[in-house]
């Protein structure tokens, strides 16, 4: 009999009278054990159950209820096994005083050892006069109502456990399951059925915990029951992870800038363009891109060290921002397994597409493989204007430095004529600082006018070109300051150095809407210390404007001496002439260091992501055709900071005993 049902000694439930002492009622159960009780003598007004029921609580409790003004009383339970209690009473009228009777540990196990024992139960009535009474019942431990009918489940995709039980109590089970590793619980249910017959569980594991079950590991299955009887047992289940489907890897096409403008390589070079292939991303459309990678690498078809002979400057997986900017150029279609990183190339794809969608007086644009060069700093801590620290309140109320994180990736060509003329040049650019700013950019950013660069050993000194269909810049500030054969003969002349060939290439930078109003500004600048070209106009043509190589002043007559004895030059000196490619000349363009300077950011009302032209204008909240995704969030103060310039990587060097070489 459960827990709180009173009967009587006739077991139908109605009151037996005898002139001195209640009715003894009751089912006495032992863990879903009956205990049928010898008949009872008639009763003043007041009636004892007592529910036996002795399963993992080890608890029997024993019901008085008061049919006069008052009782009061003592009832004793004792076991054959040795375990005894005296329990007191007092009941108002019509009240029932329920008390329990908590087995020892060591009675409760040497009663299941038994495997049953003799229960007593004996009463004295104090009032409302004096009774007693004496009965005997067989008792026995209760059974466990709900098994598991597996041994082994699997944790599905959505994290659940089903579990195949069955109720053997004809008034059904309720009970608690739980689901135990290493000793934690980690996933539990509840279970209540009407009736016997089976019942499904399904416990759900947090996705946290979902790591720390191997697969095909035995865990702990801990069953409580709280009805029939208060029963708890432990099961093993050996729990298998789900292998899911592989999700289908959508069909990509190749962009222009993996399919025709990749690397191939030269006499100097030891990796196959298979093996650069290998390193691609999949951009914002779904296409292949060239991406970042090492200057040597091993193969695999070898398992030896191999050169590309070109580097792309620094690995922007070292970026504390590069996951977030990786993701934000990843597809919605992404599956897992597909390369996520910088594409190279991507602004150039959106302006064919840009051209086609009605733009037709914009030119195409692409850039050769090896001019994609990374630059990165973490925790740059920002100066304003007059070397002043730039500060914020942060949400504590404190003044704090406003620090930031930068990843960029700029092309920036230096071995071909392609700079001295064009003036757009592909530029990622993503920033996030501690007040809140952040801004990822994608554009062909213009470096000046086209047809046109500044002396790099004469800022002031403009030098007119030939054959650039780009548009001109739109922004002040911008420019290119490239060397030409003046500058180039000054670095090895008396009195003057290398910096005389010194490149330094400065964007200026505006993403804008139709009407004007700036929704982001930057202007990172790019400098090359050793570039191995010169604008040199004496080998111009009628299709190309002319260059020449530094190194090979080394053998000119008239700058071969004073060469011999300039850095880098002198490294080489002696040596039989060779060509501007090989791998020995100190001329290979990897010598790079950037500066930050201007870091504006507004956002376009209500929506931190939005779309423009591959120039950066006629920013937007909708997609076109050719449009590029931007990201911008206007901080605690970046939309007001001037900022002082800062230089990095100024003894950088990527191509250092590492086979790079021009063209690079």
């Amino acid at each position: 009999m459960r827990r709180g049902e009173q009967r009587t000694a006739t077991g139908a439930g109605r009151r037996l009278r005898t002139p001195l002492l209640a009715l003894l009622a009751a089912a006495l159960l032992l863990g879903g054990i009956v205990v049928v009780p010898e008949p009872a003598e008639a009763a003043p007004r007041q009636s004892v159950s007592v529910d036996a029921t002795v399963g993992n609580d080890r608890l029997v409790t024993v019901r008085v209820t008061c049919g006069a003004k008052s009782c009061r009383g003592k009832v004793t339970l004792r076991l054959s096994t040795g375990a005894k209690k005296t329990l007191s009473y007092r009941a108002a009228k019509r009240a029932t005083k329920t008390l329990n009777w908590k087995l020892s540990v060591s009675s409760y196990r040497k009663f299941v050892s038994r495997g049953s024992a003799k229960l007593t139960v004996s009463g004295k009535a104090v009032k409302p006069r004096k009774t007693s009474f004496t009965r005997t019942a067989t008792v026995k431990p209760a059974k466990a109502q709900l098994s598991l009918r597996q041994q082994s489940a699997t944790i599905g995709e959505d994290r659940t456990v089903p579990l195949a039980m069955r109720c053997g109590a004809s008034a059904g089970c309720t009970a608690r399951v739980e689901l135990r590793s290493s000793g934690s619980a980690i996933a539990s249910a509840a279970v209540k059925t009407a009736k016997r017959g089976d019942v499904t569980v399904r416990l759900t594991v947090p996705a946290a915990q979902v790591p720390r079950l191997g697969d095909r590991a035995v865990h702990q299955l801990v069953i409580v029951e709280s009805r029939p009887d208060a029963v708890r047992q432990v099961a093993a289940l050996t729990l298998t992870k789900a292998t899911p489907e592989p999700e289908p890897v959508p069909e990509r096409t190749a962009s222009v800038a993996y399919a025709q403008r990749n690397w191939t390589p030269t006499s100097y070079d030891t990796c196959p363009a298979s093996l650069h292939e290998q390193y691609r991303t999949v951009g914002p459309d779904g296409k292949y891109y060239p991406t970042w990678h090492p200057a040597q690498v091993t193969d695999p078809a070898t398992g030896e060290l191999c050169t590309f002979g070109h580097e792309h400057g620094a690995d922007p997986t070292e970026s504390d921002i590069y996951q977030w900017v990786a993701d934000f150029f990843s597809p919605s279609d992404l599956v897992e397994g597909e390369p996520q990183g910088l594409p190279f190339g991507y602004a150039s794809e959106e302006l064919d597409n840009h051209i086609a969608a009605g733009h037709s007086h914009l030119s195409m644009r692409h850039e050769d493989n090896g001019g994609h060069k990374v630059f990165l700093r973490n925790d740059v801590a920002l100066v304003g204007d007059g070397h002043r620290n730039v500060t914020f309140e942060n949400a504590d109320g404190e003044r704090e430095r406003v620090v930031c994180d930068f990843l960029i990736k700029a092309h920036q060509g230096s071995w071909s004529p392609d700079a001295t003329a064009n003036n757009a040049h592909e530029l990622i650019y993503a920033v996030r600082c501690n007040d809140g700013t952040e801004l990822i950019s994608t554009t062909l950013s213009r470096y000046g006018d086209p047809n046109e660069f500044n002396r790099s050993c004469a800022s002031g000194t403009v030098v007119q070109t030939r054959f650039s269909q780009l548009p001109p810049a739109t922004t002040a500030g911008g420019g290119r300051l490239i060397p030409d054969r003046g500058c180039a003969q000054a670095a090895v002349t008396a009195g003057s150095d290398i910096w005389s060939i010194y490149e330094v290439w400065m964007s200026a930078n505006e993403l804008t809407t139709a009407d004007g109003a700036v929704v982001a500004a930057f202007d990172p600048w790019f400098g090359i210390r050793n570039p191995s070209r010169y604008y040199d106009s004496r080998t111009s043509t009628e299709t190309s404007n002319g260059i020449g190589r530094p190194v090979d002043l080394l053998w000119e007559e008239g700058t071969a001496a004073r060469a011999a004895s300039v850095y880098p030059w002198s490294t080489v000196a002696g040596l039989e002439r060779f060509d501007y490619r090989d791998p020995r000349s100190p001329f290979d363009g990897a010598q790079r260091d950037f500066y930050l300077g201007q870091n504006r950011v507004t956002g376009l009302p209500g929506s931190p992501g939005f779309y423009t032209d591959p120039y950066g204008g006629g920013a937007r909240a909708e997609a076109s055709q050719g449009a590029i995704r931007q990201w911008a969030v206007a901080g605690a103060v970046s939309a007001d900071l001037s900022l002082e310039r800062l230089q990095f990587d100024l003894n950088a060097d990527w191509g250092k005993n590492n086979g790079v070489h021009a063209p690079n």
